[in-house]
């Protein structure tokens, strides 16, 4: 528990702005109904897990769900949501940034600590490099089960996004600085445990919105139960983005599928090819 408020109402988003930017998260409750968190488990089952063979233990990624998935441009429709959306980019001139859907089975173990955020990395070698480079929040996800450290769900490290952050006491970054380890461990892997100074378990419900700031450190916790989670996050068009990669065939059928008045925010849209890496 924490000793400040880190739970919002859709209609203080102002408040809740203030929160993440302070500590680097925050919840906004009941930003969508129940009937919109049934039919995206039911978009990530189909999209990930049609025949119900995922394995115990393991886990399966989309990288551009928008692309997929009807039931996710509800949101791009849903007024509250992209108040929130436009309040964190001080502009409604957006466009589609990323989008993603993540299921894990019963038994797969706490994930790496790490950060999204990749700075400006002068020569890009995965996609995240390019796409993960600026101060928009990474996260602005639905955990459709919520989010439980007894069942499974996402902690952060409070104020790891703060200028200067140089990991938890007695941890230091790893090289890349995506990530941490204990002091004194020489291993390239990042840290997995969760008694870590400033871990947080985020505790939410399947209809809240749980955001946090694109340098603030997180990680899955262990998965007790089948978990669903996505999210859709766009970016102001001011911010251009030039992908080294083609727009795939499934990007192109998505826009051109798309009513009407979603189109405006396919300009600038890059798709993420999860097979691109940059030459030798």
């Amino acid at each position: 528990m924490t000793d400040y408020n880190v739970y919002f109402e859709k209609d203080d988003i102002d408040s809740a702005l203030v929160c993440l930017n302070t500590y680097g998260y925050c919840v906004i409750r009941k930003m969508i109904n129940q009937d919109l968190v049934n039919e995206l488990k039911d978009s990530i089952d189909e999209s990930l897990d049609s025949e119900r063979n995922l394995p115990p233990g393991s886990n399966r990624y989309h990288m551009a769900f928008a692309e997929v998935s009807k039931p996710l441009w509800k949101l791009a429709d849903h007024a509250p949501y992209m108040n929130y959306v436009h309040k964190v980019h001080k502009t409604q001139d957006i466009c589609l940034h990323r989008s993603a859907a993540i299921l894990r089975t019963k038994g797969e173990p706490m994930g790496m600590w790490h950060t999204d955020h990749r700075g400006i990395v002068e020569k890009p070698l995965v996609p995240n490099d390019v796409l993960n480079r600026f101060t928009m929040p990474s996260g602005n996800w639905f955990y459709l089960n919520g989010s439980h450290p007894e069942r499974s769900g996402i902690a952060v490290i409070e104020k790891s996004h703060l200028p200067g952050w140089q990991g938890p006491e007695g941890f230091e970054l790893t090289p890349s600085q995506t990530s941490f380890r204990r002091q004194g461990d020489s291993s390239p892997a990042g840290y997995q445990k969760m008694d870590v100074p400033g871990c947080i378990p985020v505790i939410s419900d399947p209809g809240d919105l749980i955001c946090f700031a694109a340098l603030t450190y997180h990680a899955n916790m262990a998965t007790n139960e089948r978990r669903y989670s996505c999210g859709i996050s766009f970016r102001p068009k001011t911010v251009q983005i030039k992908a080294p990669w083609e727009l795939p065939e499934s990007a192109k059928k998505m826009s051109h599928e798309l009513s009407d008045h979603f189109k405006t925010y396919i300009d600038g849209y890059t798709s993420y090819d999860e097979n691109w890496k940059a030459e030798a």
